[in-house]
């Protein structure tokens, strides 16, 4: 048997309890069914929200992701050291070739013992840094010379600590990028580029050059490979560029330098492994340093060398932190 509802009119009750009985169970049940109304709505109204949201999410993942451009952290040819080296050959600074450095695979470390009767110059840089151009531009034509003769070996190692001064554009990053290309597919004309790319530098805090004006650069410099400028278009080694930047200012990672982290700044100069403390414009200086390194290895003196005391000149640049 049924129960009748609490509120059910009552036997017995008068006609107007009735009548308020029942508006009070109408009310009720407007109430109640009010409330089912608004629980529906409200349910309704949030899993569209969700839907919404899940779409718009997606459609931005899809936009980003579009045009984003595609890089990979595989090195270039030439560069499996992370920077290219240049050795003598017939009187010539030549390039020593290298497989690419596999995506995620670890750079191997050039071997200067096989070199032993010429002194080890490494070079990292940054295309944006002024103090770098200051470097290329008194320095450039001596270490190429000293290349040449078979004095030293060259290593130059393009970095991108400098994005952050470049208004947004990654300078840095494109201008190693392309290098980088030069380095892959016509290494013979790199230091040629290398010297065009400071002649032409940007200065800091502007947009820095673009694209085609730093394909017309190079092209200046004698590159002619297409392939240099669709790597350039396609940015395929913006990622090795990242990487590279990041293992050279990381402890450990260039076990032939006295120093605990490589690069704190740019230019950073190594001479036998040990880091170059002279000015960075002062080329009586660096041939001292270059001199003495080859006594102190055995080789012999440069009687042409200067024999002035290395001076102080501008610091280093010094990286971004938030790179």
């Amino acid at each position: 048997m049924s129960k009748k509802p609490n509120n059910a009119p009552q036997a017995g009750a008068s006609k107007k309890q009735r009548q308020q009985q029942i508006r009070e169970l109408a009310r009720q049940e407007r109430e109640r069914h009010e409330k089912h109304e608004r629980r529906v709505r409200w349910a309704w109204q949030g899993g569209i929200g969700i839907i919404i949201l899940a779409v718009i999410a997606v459609v931005v993942f899809v936009i980003v992701t579009s045009m984003k451009p595609t890089t990979t952290s595989a090195g270039p040819k030439n560069m499996i050291s992370d920077g290219i080296l240049f050795t003598s050959n017939d009187n010539k600074p030549v390039p020593v070739e290298t497989p690419a450095l596999d995506e995620g695979g670890t750079p191997t470390l050039t071997d200067f013992s096989q070199y032993s009767d010429s002194v080890s110059v490494v070079v990292y840089l940054d295309y944006m840094c002024p103090i770098c151009g200051q470097f290329e531009n008194a320095n450039g034509e001596m270490l190429t010379q000293l290349t040449a003769s078979g004095d030293i070996t060259l290593e130059l190692h393009p970095l991108s600590f400098l994005d952050r001064l470049s208004q947004g554009t990654e300078y840095s990053t494109r201008a190693a990028n392309a290098m980088a290309a030069v380095a892959s597919y016509q290494p013979e004309v790199f230091l040629a580029a290398n010297t065009a790319m400071f002649t032409n530098q940007p200065a800091e805090n502007t947009e820095g050059l673009t694209n085609d004006e730093i394909w017309s650069i190079l092209q200046s410099a004698g590159v002619t490979d297409e392939n240099v400028k669709k790597a350039m278009d396609n940015e395929t080694f913006s990622g090795w560029v990242a990487d590279t930047s990041d293992r050279a200012m990381s402890s450990g990672d260039y076990s032939y330098l006295d120093t605990p982290a490589p690069v704190s700044g740019t230019p950073t100069v190594v001479i036998n492994g040990t880091q170059y403390q002279g000015g960075v414009s002062d080329t009586a200086a660096l041939a001292k340093a270059i001199q003495q390194a080859a006594s102190e290895s055995g080789g012999s003196d440069d009687d042409g060398a200067s024999t002035e005391t290395p001076a102080t000149d501008e610091p280093a640049d010094e990286p971004s932190t938030e790179e």
